[in-house]
């Protein structure tokens, strides 16, 4: 299996520094019987660097909570000696006591090791053009692993822009229900990058759906749209907010305004235009800054959080 990830840093007393598997990888591997989460020998594996082969054996760490899957490499007490590895982690420990997350390429599979078929997590190349000690430099003509990551990016790209859009549609059909004309405009953002009144460009909110109420001559309230992808029922909210819609949520409480986060968690992306009653809709009325994660605008909120509104089939008739 052709794998990609990032290296991060626990910046804990250990200075453990961890290899932690891209989503979309990792929802493949959730769903590989060969792994059981379990089962600790199932998840046990070997780490290769570059030219250095079966440095020490590690295990896979799978959440319960979300498809996220890592492993530590090694932490500060345990660096020395261990070839490409450590000329890995000192390289990437030079970088802060933070350093951002760094890209990398790889292979995962059972190979044969003193006799026996053993997992194998060779890290090979970085995503981009650095290359820090160990790994090997980028190819001119690109490797299986680099044909894989494009194409899962090329992927995850498609599946990103047509959840998202359809998200938005979808919530835009629900507020015409409850909020109907002529009373009421809702005005979809769609493509542009602001709201089509000059009133709320000037108030500095950015919204992917505009209530207006046309009697007061006013907005109503503001919705941003967002689709996740889940495998399970009652999975954790998680979404991304922009610095744009942080301000705008900001914007709009200054201004008492209500300013909504419609997430709608989703398992095939097809229920979103035509099943729309399989959809999970959780709204968020409140954004607290502690949900944020500091490493960006990732939003995480508790899974109390929000309220959840039952969604209807859509009427064929």
């Amino acid at each position: 299996m052709n794998v990609s990830g990032s290296l991060h840093l626990y910046s804990g007393d250990d200075k453990e520094l961890f290899f932690v598997f891209d989503d979309v990888v990792a929802q493949d591997m959730y769903r590989d019987s060969k792994f059981n989460i379990d089962d600790l020998e199932t998840r046990r594996v070997y780490i290769s660097v570059g030219s250095s082969r079966f440095i020490h054996q590690r295990t896979l760490s799978f959440s319960r909570k979300q498809t996220e899957i890592k492993v530590s490499l090694c932490s500060r007490n345990t660096k020395d000696g261990l070839g490409s590895l450590t000329a890995l982690y000192d390289w990437f420990t030079r970088h802060g006591v933070r350093p951002a997350p760094f890209g990398v390429l790889g292979r995962l599979a059972k190979v044969r090791h003193n006799g026996i078929f053993v997992w194998e997590l060779t890290l090979t190349e970085p995503e981009d053009l650095i290359t820090p000690p160990g790994l090997a430099r980028r190819r001119k003509t690109m490797s299986r692993e680099r044909r894989s990551f494009e194409h899962r990016r090329e992927i995850q790209l498609r599946d990103l822009t047509v959840p998202g859009g359809r998200a938005e549609e979808l919530a835009l059909r629900i507020l015409r229900e409850d909020f109907p004309a002529p009373n009421y405009t809702c005005l979809w953002r769609k493509q542009f990058l602001d709201s089509e009144r000059i009133e709320i460009r000037k108030m500095g909110i950015i919204a992917d759906i505009d209530v207006w109420d046309v009697t007061a001559n006013a907005p109503e309230r503001f919705i941003e749209a967002k689709a996740q992808k889940i495998i399970g029922v009652r999975a954790k909210p998680i979404f991304h907010l922009s610095s744009a819609e942080w301000r705008s949520y900001l914007n709009a409480k200054a201004k008492g305004v209500t300013y909504e986060i419609w997430l709608f968690q989703y398992c095939d992306a097809e229920d979103l235009k035509s099943a729309p009653q399989s959809v999970t809709l959780i709204i968020f009325d409140e954004v607290s800054k502690d949900w944020l994660d500091p490493e960006g605008y990732l939003i995480a909120p508790p899974s109390a959080a929000g309220r959840r509104r039952k969604l209807r089939k859509i009427d064929k008739s």
